[in-house]
């Protein structure tokens, strides 16, 4: 049998000794196989790269999604910047406030021209009260709505920015709907009176305010003359004749004077503040007549409360109530507003009872032992008398309880003022008093002569 020849044995790079032992020749290369460990963890790495280049397309998309949306709003601007139609007038008012109706549009738009219509889109019977409506205000002229886009866009209305486009052409009307003035153009008649069914007899059609500041203004001044008497009227317009507020009592031709005049005459003649005579009348002897505006299906804002609640409603506290008020009256002990005006507001819904109220005021003012509880004290009739003009049931009588009683109250402040040994605390103490005095004659809360007459205490 022939033997079978094999190749030379492979050689690993050892060498033969005297020794049994090897050594080796060259260092075996242990990387061989790194590559096979880096294979090994290609998958984490590949992982990692991908969810890489997931968050940079995720990126990349709404990087392009937010350049999508400028460049819809920069066409959306850009249109509404465009050039509409010659023949269009009408402007579509976006954000108007809920509370905004027709005749306010009118009266913020009616100055830049004759307006021919007005619309809002009201929530319809069945839909939630909105935070904000829209509407459209079309002028008889192009240049009035021009002029009206231009100065009113962005502009704040009721707290709201009025966000104002162009709209669609809409037929105007034969003769304007509102023409700001017309109604108060000078006419050369008392209370700027207008012809009216018979032309040679002039009317003072009465209109309440549509301002519910102007309204309340109203109200408010007619309540105190009432009160107070003419003299207070005189003082008042003295006071105030600077004040574009109480325009309306200096202004004769401006119809807010003659609501004013109207509503004091109506109340001394026996009306109620909710309902009046609907019948024309001449207020004065001679000519114009005047038309009493329709009676309101709301209640009017007033602060006067009908002779029958007056007379029938309770005018004594009962002894909790009572307790309470003193309470309250009695932690005054400082000018820390917190407690002030929880004693004033107190105060204010016992109005019912004035007496009673002013008695433990009073009280509390020749109970107090330190001058600094003192001027708390009268801090709080202070704020007493400002807030007997809020609408709040019987509050005025609170201003009339007080003033009979302000003697005894200055008396016990000037023997504060002389118990006071150090000089310069006692002047402060003084000044902190004029200056009250001074808020006083600021409100017009009594005659100038009776203030001077308290501050006069001071002055020895």
């Amino acid at each position: 049998m022939q033997k079978r020849k094999f190749g030379k044995p492979l050689s690993l790079g050892l060498k033969k000794t005297g020794s049994t032992a090897t050594q080796p020749v060259k260092q075996v290369n242990l990387r061989v196989f790194a590559d096979d460990a880096a294979e090994a963890q290609w998958p984490d790495e590949l992982a990692a790269k991908e969810a890489s280049d997931k968050k940079k397309r995720n990126l990349d998309t709404f990087l392009e999604e937010l350049k999508q949306e400028h460049e819809q709003e920069a066409k959306r601007l850009s249109r509404r910047a465009e050039a509409p139609p010659e023949n269009t007038t009408n402007l579509h008012i976006n954000n108007l406030p809920s509370d905004v109706d027709e005749q306010v549009l009118c009266t913020v738009f009616g100055k830049f021209g004759a307006i021919g219509s007005v619309k809002i889109l009201w929530p319809r019977g069945d839909e939630p009260a909105r935070p904000h409506n829209t509407g459209f205000v079309c002028f008889m002229e192009r240049a009035a709505a021009e002029a009206a886009l231009q100065s009113l866009s962005n502009a704040e209305l009721h707290g709201q920015p009025l966000r104002i486009s162009w709209g669609k052409p809409v037929p105007l009307p034969s003769k304007p709907l509102y023409v700001l003035g017309e109604d108060e153009a000078p006419t050369g008649q008392p209370f700027n009176a207008r012809s009216g069914v018979a032309d040679d007899v002039p009317e003072v059609q009465v209109a309440r305010p549509t301002n519910s500041r102007t309204l309340r203004l109203i109200h408010w001044t007619v309540e105190h003359v009432i009160r107070h008497g003419p003299r207070f009227e005189c003082l008042l317009i003295s006071r105030v004749h600077n004040d574009p507020r109480f325009r309306f009592l200096v202004d004769w031709q401006s119809a807010d004077h003659a609501y004013y005049r109207w509503r004091m005459y109506s109340l001394l003649c026996g009306d109620t503040k909710d309902h009046w005579r609907q019948r024309m009348f001449m207020m004065y002897d001679a000519v114009p007549v005047w038309v009493p505006p329709t009676v309101a299906v709301h209640p009017v804002a007033w602060n006067l409360e009908s002779s029958e609640s007056e007379e029938h409603g309770d005018t004594e506290l009962s002894s909790r109530t009572r307790g309470r008020l003193q309470r309250r009256v009695d932690r005054v002990q400082n000018s820390g507003r917190g407690v002030i005006a929880s004693a004033m507001a107190m105060a204010v819904e016992c109005a019912h009872a004035p007496e009673q109220v002013v008695d433990i005021v009073c009280q509390a003012f020749a109970n107090a032992q330190t001058p600094t509880a003192k001027l708390a004290k009268l801090h709080l009739v202070s704020d007493i008398l400002h807030n007997s003009a809020a609408p709040v049931a019987n509050a005025w009588r609170l201003r009339q309880a007080f003033e009979p009683r302000l003697e005894e109250v200055f008396d016990a402040l000037v023997l504060a003022h002389r118990a006071i040994d150090a000089r310069l605390r006692a002047e402060q103490f003084r000044k902190r008093v004029l200056a009250v005095l001074a808020v006083w004659e600021t409100w017009v809360v009594y005659p100038a002569e009776r203030i001077y007459e308290l501050a006069a205490k001071f002055m020895d």
